[in-house]
């Protein structure tokens, strides 16, 4: 795939092409519903197939004390819309004035001029243009008026609900990882620095690798079975995502005990796969009672994990 930092590269547009237009955090069902049709509407008509996306996401710069939490990071949605097959890639810069476009300017300047598009493909709740005037609706009219056809994917639908980034971001933020892995057509997973904690999980002899991320959005507190790939090679784990209430911590950590593990893994990068909620965040008597808990997290995440 190749990408084009706000069109800016003088090899670009390449040629004529079909756009597939979103912020697609998350890189969803619904997303590559998108990507799908794209690819196919470019094979029949000869032509490249790209997809344009915005960065910031236009809602931390539209609301900037809004927390906008985001699915996925810049560098893994990239990675995601390479795996889709899409030729192309335009990161469109996001700025007020970007964002002051009206429907019109947007359509003829950035669709038809600066993307060379043939054919644009939105999702059918798709919005664009100043304060949002633009609907689905004024982009088939304005396709007509600047040349470009307008294809409009139908919803996206799992177990009779329609897929989003918002739905998505809920069901994260609640732990229900299982729903939003159906959304998302694959686990949620976060990719983190391990980094020095307090030493207490190896104390109480449950040795734990404290995560660091870019990741902006963490399951709802509690304990997780997960599956931890380092180097190539798979683990099973179990993380905990909250505050340590049994030690009054005060800041949020990220840790995660990899069984069968022992090796010095400080500044290494982990990816940890989310599988099943096994628990929420619990505040125990004293130290034997929480390390029998965690012997008995662990016993289960053994058991969920094969």
């Amino acid at each position: 795939m190749q990408i084009y930092d706000n069109f800016c590269e003088p090899c670009f547009p390449p040629r004529s092409q079909v756009v597939a237009i979103g912020n697609f955090d998350g890189v969803h069902l619904g997303h590559r519903s998108l990507f799908a049709l794209a690819r196919e509407r470019a094979r029949e008509r000869g032509l490249e197939s790209s997809a344009l996306t915005f960065r910031p996401h236009p809602l931390k710069l539209l609301f900037p004390k809004r927390r906008i939490f985001l699915i996925t990071s810049y560098e893994r949605k990239i990675e995601l819309i390479a795996d889709s097959g899409i030729d192309n890639l335009v990161i469109a810069h996001f700025d007020h004035a970007f964002a002051d476009l009206s429907a019109p300017v947007f359509a003829r300047q950035v669709l038809a001029k600066k993307m060379g598009a043939a054919v644009v493909v939105v999702g059918d709740n798709y919005t664009f243009g100043r304060n949002r005037e633009g609907s689905v609706n004024r982009l088939l009219e304005l396709g007509r008026n600047s040349g470009f056809e307008v294809i409009v994917a139908p919803p996206c639908l799992v177990d009779s609900e329609l897929v989003s980034s918002t739905k998505i971001r809920e069901a994260i933020m609640q732990g229900e990882i299982e729903r939003a892995a159906r959304f998302l057509g694959r686990p949620c997973a976060v990719t983190g620095r391990v980094v020095h904690g307090k030493g207490r999980g190896r104390g109480l002899g449950f040795p734990t690798a404290n995560l660091i991320s870019e990741v902006e959005l963490y399951p709802q507190n509690g304990v997780y079975a997960v599956w931890v790939e380092f180097q190539g090679n798979r683990f099973k784990g179990v993380l905990n995502i909250g505050y340590n209430p049994t030690f009054s911590d005060t800041g949020l950590t990220v840790e995660v005990h990899i069984l069968g593990f022992d090796q010095d893994i400080y500044g290494q990068e982990l990816k940890v796969t989310f599988v099943n909620r096994l628990r929420r965040e619990k505040s125990c008597s004293g130290i034997d009672e929480l390390r029998r808990l965690i012997a008995s997290d662990v016993a289960r995440a053994r058991e969920l994990l094969t």
